[in-house]
Protein backbone atom coordinates (compact mmCIF):
# COMPACT_ATOMS: atom_id res chain seq x y z
CA UNK A 1 0.00 0.00 0.00
CA UNK A 2 1.15 3.52 -0.88
CA UNK A 3 -0.20 6.92 0.31
CA UNK A 4 -0.15 9.81 -1.14
CA UNK A 5 -0.76 14.02 -1.09
CA UNK A 6 -1.73 15.34 -4.07
CA UNK A 7 0.91 18.61 -4.80
CA UNK A 8 -0.50 21.95 -5.96
CA UNK A 9 0.94 21.85 -9.09
CA UNK A 10 -1.06 19.07 -10.31
CA UNK A 11 -4.52 20.69 -8.72
CA UNK A 12 -7.19 19.63 -11.88
CA UNK A 13 -4.77 16.41 -13.04
CA UNK A 14 -6.62 13.19 -14.08
CA UNK A 15 -5.60 10.67 -10.98
CA UNK A 16 -4.51 8.01 -13.93
CA UNK A 17 -2.09 10.92 -15.50
CA UNK A 18 -1.13 11.96 -12.04
CA UNK A 19 0.16 8.38 -10.91
CA UNK A 20 1.89 7.61 -13.95
CA UNK A 21 3.67 10.70 -14.58
CA UNK A 22 4.92 11.71 -11.26
CA UNK A 23 5.46 8.16 -9.48
CA UNK A 24 5.81 5.94 -12.22
CA UNK A 25 3.30 3.70 -12.67
CA UNK A 26 3.03 2.46 -16.07
CA UNK A 27 -0.95 2.09 -18.00
CA UNK A 28 -0.74 -1.56 -17.47
CA UNK A 29 0.37 -1.03 -13.83
CA UNK A 30 -2.69 0.82 -13.37
CA UNK A 31 -4.80 -2.11 -14.01
CA UNK A 32 -3.35 -3.94 -11.34
CA UNK A 33 -4.22 -1.57 -9.34
CA UNK A 34 -6.84 -0.66 -6.52
CA UNK A 35 -6.84 2.98 -6.43
CA UNK A 36 -8.59 5.37 -3.24
CA UNK A 37 -9.22 9.50 -3.71
CA UNK A 38 -10.45 10.72 -0.20
CA UNK A 39 -11.02 7.52 1.16
CA UNK A 40 -13.53 6.51 -1.61
CA UNK A 41 -12.53 3.30 -4.22
CA UNK A 42 -12.56 5.08 -7.72
CA UNK A 43 -12.70 3.11 -10.89
CA UNK A 44 -12.34 5.64 -13.48
CA UNK A 45 -8.58 6.67 -14.42
CA UNK A 46 -10.02 9.80 -15.68
CA UNK A 47 -11.66 11.26 -12.66
CA UNK A 48 -9.80 14.69 -12.35
CA UNK A 49 -7.80 15.27 -8.52
CA UNK A 50 -7.49 18.33 -6.43
CA UNK A 51 -4.18 19.82 -4.39
CA UNK A 52 -4.03 18.24 -1.48
CA UNK A 53 -6.54 15.21 -1.96
CA UNK A 54 -4.98 12.23 -0.44
CA UNK A 55 -4.60 9.01 -2.82
CA UNK A 56 -4.22 5.39 -1.53
CA UNK A 57 -3.01 2.85 -3.70
CA UNK A 58 -2.98 -0.86 -3.32
CA UNK A 59 -1.46 -3.52 -5.90
CA UNK A 60 -3.99 -6.41 -6.01
CA UNK A 61 -2.48 -10.12 -5.18
CA UNK A 62 -1.89 -12.00 -8.08
CA UNK A 63 -1.61 -15.68 -8.47
CA UNK A 64 1.37 -17.65 -9.41
CA UNK A 65 1.91 -21.02 -10.66
CA UNK A 66 5.40 -21.51 -9.43
CA UNK A 67 5.23 -23.97 -6.57
CA UNK A 68 7.53 -22.96 -3.62
CA UNK A 69 10.63 -24.90 -3.02
CA UNK A 70 13.23 -24.73 0.04
CA UNK A 71 16.24 -24.14 -1.94
CA UNK A 72 18.60 -21.81 -0.67
CA UNK A 73 19.55 -18.71 -1.86
CA UNK A 74 22.30 -16.22 -1.19
CA UNK A 75 20.71 -12.34 -0.56
CA UNK A 76 22.56 -9.52 -1.66
CA UNK A 77 20.29 -6.58 -0.89
CA UNK A 78 16.35 -6.63 0.36
CA UNK A 79 14.05 -3.45 0.99
CA UNK A 80 10.61 -3.69 0.74
CA UNK A 81 10.50 -3.23 -2.85
CA UNK A 82 13.82 -4.86 -4.22
CA UNK A 83 15.39 -8.65 -3.54
CA UNK A 84 18.90 -8.93 -5.27
CA UNK A 85 20.28 -12.31 -4.81
CA UNK A 86 23.45 -13.39 -6.33
CA UNK A 87 22.55 -16.63 -8.49
CA UNK A 88 24.43 -19.62 -7.94
CA UNK A 89 25.82 -21.24 -11.52
CA UNK A 90 24.12 -24.26 -12.47
CA UNK A 91 20.38 -23.20 -11.50
CA UNK A 92 18.08 -21.83 -14.48
CA UNK A 93 15.89 -18.22 -13.08
CA UNK A 94 12.31 -19.15 -14.33
CA UNK A 95 10.21 -22.91 -14.90
CA UNK A 96 10.21 -23.72 -18.31
CA UNK A 97 8.74 -26.67 -20.52
CA UNK A 98 11.86 -28.99 -19.90
CA UNK A 99 12.49 -27.43 -16.28
CA UNK A 100 9.51 -26.77 -14.37
CA UNK A 101 11.05 -26.75 -10.84
CA UNK A 102 14.34 -26.31 -8.97
CA UNK A 103 14.53 -23.08 -10.03
CA UNK A 104 15.44 -20.18 -8.85
CA UNK A 105 11.93 -18.57 -9.02
CA UNK A 106 10.95 -21.48 -6.91
CA UNK A 107 13.11 -20.64 -4.26
CA UNK A 108 12.29 -16.88 -4.92
CA UNK A 109 8.42 -17.75 -4.06
CA UNK A 110 9.50 -20.12 -1.01
CA UNK A 111 11.39 -17.23 0.70
CA UNK A 112 8.57 -14.35 0.48
CA UNK A 113 6.14 -17.59 1.62
CA UNK A 114 8.16 -17.62 4.60
CA UNK A 115 9.18 -14.27 5.12
CA UNK A 116 6.39 -11.73 3.95
CA UNK A 117 3.78 -14.83 5.06
CA UNK A 118 2.04 -14.44 1.47
CA UNK A 119 2.66 -15.65 -2.10
CA UNK A 120 4.52 -12.79 -4.20
CA UNK A 121 5.27 -13.06 -8.16
CA UNK A 122 8.66 -13.15 -8.59
CA UNK A 123 9.03 -10.16 -10.99
CA UNK A 124 12.61 -10.72 -12.29
CA UNK A 125 14.01 -7.43 -14.04
CA UNK A 126 16.99 -9.46 -15.58
CA UNK A 127 18.06 -12.97 -16.04
CA UNK A 128 21.24 -14.99 -16.22
CA UNK A 129 22.02 -18.15 -18.31
CA UNK A 130 22.29 -21.52 -16.23
CA UNK A 131 25.76 -21.28 -16.25
CA UNK A 132 26.11 -17.66 -15.49
CA UNK A 133 26.20 -16.36 -12.13
CA UNK A 134 25.71 -13.30 -9.93
CA UNK A 135 23.20 -10.71 -9.32
CA UNK A 136 19.37 -10.59 -10.42
CA UNK A 137 17.23 -8.11 -9.27
CA UNK A 138 13.68 -9.23 -8.03
CA UNK A 139 10.85 -6.97 -7.98
CA UNK A 140 8.38 -6.97 -5.13
CA UNK A 141 5.67 -4.73 -6.51
CA UNK A 142 4.13 -3.67 -10.31
CA UNK A 143 5.41 -0.42 -9.34
CA UNK A 144 9.39 -1.12 -8.38
CA UNK A 145 9.00 -3.57 -12.09
CA UNK A 146 7.56 -0.03 -13.70
CA UNK A 147 10.01 1.91 -12.28
CA UNK A 148 13.10 -0.35 -12.91
CA UNK A 149 11.83 -0.10 -16.54
CA UNK A 150 11.14 3.12 -17.42
CA UNK A 151 12.55 5.24 -14.66
CA UNK A 152 16.11 4.17 -14.33
CA UNK A 153 18.96 2.80 -15.92
CA UNK A 154 20.42 -0.03 -14.61
CA UNK A 155 23.87 0.26 -14.71
CA UNK A 156 25.11 -3.87 -15.31
CA UNK A 157 28.67 -5.12 -15.02
CA UNK A 158 30.04 -8.75 -15.22
CA UNK A 159 33.64 -9.98 -14.14
CA UNK A 160 34.77 -12.29 -16.92
CA UNK A 161 37.73 -14.92 -18.15
CA UNK A 162 38.39 -14.75 -21.55
CA UNK A 163 40.58 -17.35 -23.98
CA UNK A 164 43.79 -15.77 -24.70
CA UNK A 165 45.51 -12.50 -24.43
CA UNK A 166 43.51 -9.65 -24.83
CA UNK A 167 46.15 -6.90 -26.31
CA UNK A 168 44.14 -3.30 -25.78
CA UNK A 169 43.56 -2.34 -21.98
CA UNK A 170 40.35 -0.61 -22.24
CA UNK A 171 37.71 -0.33 -25.52
CA UNK A 172 34.49 -0.61 -26.53
CA UNK A 173 32.57 -3.84 -28.98
CA UNK A 174 30.20 -2.41 -31.01
CA UNK A 175 28.89 -5.16 -33.50
CA UNK A 176 25.42 -5.94 -34.43
CA UNK A 177 24.40 -9.64 -33.41
CA UNK A 178 21.63 -12.06 -34.05
CA UNK A 179 20.39 -15.44 -34.12
CA UNK A 180 19.93 -17.34 -36.99
CA UNK A 181 18.05 -20.27 -37.63
CA UNK A 182 17.48 -23.26 -34.72
CA UNK A 183 20.93 -22.16 -33.84
CA UNK A 184 21.21 -21.03 -30.26
CA UNK A 185 24.07 -18.94 -30.97
CA UNK A 186 24.53 -15.18 -31.81
CA UNK A 187 26.52 -14.46 -34.48
CA UNK A 188 27.77 -11.04 -36.01
CA UNK A 189 24.24 -9.75 -38.05
CA UNK A 190 23.60 -6.36 -39.31
CA UNK A 191 20.28 -4.83 -37.96
CA UNK A 192 19.23 -4.70 -42.20
CA UNK A 193 19.36 -9.09 -41.81
CA UNK A 194 17.80 -9.00 -38.62
CA UNK A 195 20.29 -8.50 -36.10
CA UNK A 196 20.32 -5.63 -33.56
CA UNK A 197 22.87 -3.42 -32.18
CA UNK A 198 25.23 -4.30 -29.46
CA UNK A 199 27.86 -2.50 -27.44
CA UNK A 200 29.55 -3.33 -24.73
CA UNK A 201 32.69 -1.77 -22.57
CA UNK A 202 35.90 -4.18 -22.00
CA UNK A 203 38.54 -3.09 -19.29
CA UNK A 204 41.63 -5.65 -18.99
CA UNK A 205 42.14 -6.42 -15.47
CA UNK A 206 45.04 -8.99 -15.63
CA UNK A 207 46.92 -11.30 -18.06
CA UNK A 208 47.89 -14.22 -17.24
CA UNK A 209 50.37 -15.46 -20.10
CA UNK A 210 50.71 -18.86 -18.12
CA UNK A 211 47.83 -20.14 -18.39
CA UNK A 212 46.84 -17.82 -21.80
CA UNK A 213 43.78 -16.22 -20.32
CA UNK A 214 42.77 -12.67 -19.43
CA UNK A 215 40.76 -11.62 -16.61
CA UNK A 216 38.38 -8.77 -17.48
CA UNK A 217 35.61 -6.64 -16.45
CA UNK A 218 32.49 -5.83 -19.15
CA UNK A 219 29.64 -3.47 -18.93
CA UNK A 220 26.45 -3.49 -21.34
CA UNK A 221 25.16 -0.77 -22.84
CA UNK A 222 22.49 -2.99 -24.48
CA UNK A 223 21.23 -5.97 -23.43
CA UNK A 224 21.09 -8.63 -25.81
CA UNK A 225 20.75 -12.44 -25.12
CA UNK A 226 24.60 -14.09 -25.11
CA UNK A 227 25.75 -10.38 -25.49
CA UNK A 228 29.26 -10.52 -24.13
CA UNK A 229 29.35 -14.09 -25.02
CA UNK A 230 29.44 -13.34 -27.86
CA UNK A 231 30.96 -10.09 -28.30
CA UNK A 232 34.49 -11.74 -27.00
CA UNK A 233 33.86 -15.14 -29.58
CA UNK A 234 33.89 -12.53 -32.40
CA UNK A 235 37.00 -10.84 -31.36
CA UNK A 236 38.63 -14.09 -30.90
CA UNK A 237 38.69 -14.06 -27.21
CA UNK A 238 35.59 -16.82 -26.53
CA UNK A 239 35.13 -16.88 -22.60
CA UNK A 240 37.11 -20.12 -20.58
CA UNK A 241 34.24 -22.73 -20.54
CA UNK A 242 31.67 -21.57 -22.84
CA UNK A 243 31.46 -24.59 -25.02
CA UNK A 244 28.35 -22.91 -27.39
CA UNK A 245 30.96 -20.34 -28.60
CA UNK A 246 34.23 -22.37 -28.66
CA UNK A 247 36.21 -21.42 -25.33
CA UNK A 248 38.89 -23.48 -23.63
CA UNK A 249 37.09 -26.19 -21.79
CA UNK A 250 40.40 -27.27 -20.59
CA UNK A 251 40.46 -24.94 -17.35
CA UNK A 252 36.39 -24.79 -16.47
CA UNK A 253 32.96 -26.55 -17.26
CA UNK A 254 31.03 -23.46 -17.60
CA UNK A 255 31.61 -20.20 -18.76
CA UNK A 256 33.41 -17.91 -16.51
CA UNK A 257 31.07 -14.82 -16.24
CA UNK A 258 29.68 -13.55 -13.43
CA UNK A 259 27.19 -10.94 -13.10
CA UNK A 260 29.48 -8.47 -10.02
CA UNK A 261 27.90 -5.24 -10.03
CA UNK A 262 24.59 -3.30 -10.31
CA UNK A 263 24.15 0.20 -10.19
CA UNK A 264 20.32 2.31 -10.43
CA UNK A 265 18.41 4.64 -8.55
CA UNK A 266 16.58 3.42 -5.12
CA UNK A 267 12.59 3.27 -6.45
CA UNK A 268 11.57 4.81 -2.75
CA UNK A 269 14.38 7.33 -2.01
CA UNK A 270 15.83 8.25 -5.22
CA UNK A 271 18.99 7.72 -4.46
CA UNK A 272 22.05 5.96 -6.16
CA UNK A 273 22.04 2.16 -5.25
CA UNK A 274 25.43 -0.07 -5.78
CA UNK A 275 25.45 -3.68 -5.00
CA UNK A 276 28.82 -5.23 -5.69
CA UNK A 277 29.98 -8.82 -4.43
CA UNK A 278 32.94 -11.38 -5.10
CA UNK A 279 33.76 -13.80 -7.83
CA UNK A 280 32.49 -17.00 -7.34
CA UNK A 281 35.33 -20.19 -6.05
CA UNK A 282 35.51 -21.89 -9.64
CA UNK A 283 36.27 -18.16 -10.87
CA UNK A 284 39.19 -17.63 -8.05
CA UNK A 285 40.52 -21.22 -8.75
CA UNK A 286 41.03 -20.78 -12.50
CA UNK A 287 43.07 -17.40 -11.85
CA UNK A 288 44.91 -19.04 -9.59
Amino acid sequence: MKKYIVEHEYDGYEIGTYLKETKGYSSRGLRNLEIYLNGKRIKNNAKKIKKLNRIVVIEKEKSTGIKAMDIPIDIAYEDENLLIVNKEPYIIVHPTQKKVDKTLANAVVNYFEKTLGKTLVPRFYNRLDMNTSGLIIIAKNAYTQAFLQDKTEVKKTYKVIASGIIEKDDFFIKIPIGKVGDDLRRIELSEENGGKSAKTHIKVLEKNYEKNITFLEARLYTGRTHQIRAHLSLIGHSLVGDELYGGDMKLAKRQMLHAYKLEFQNPKTLENLKIEIDIPVDMKEVLK
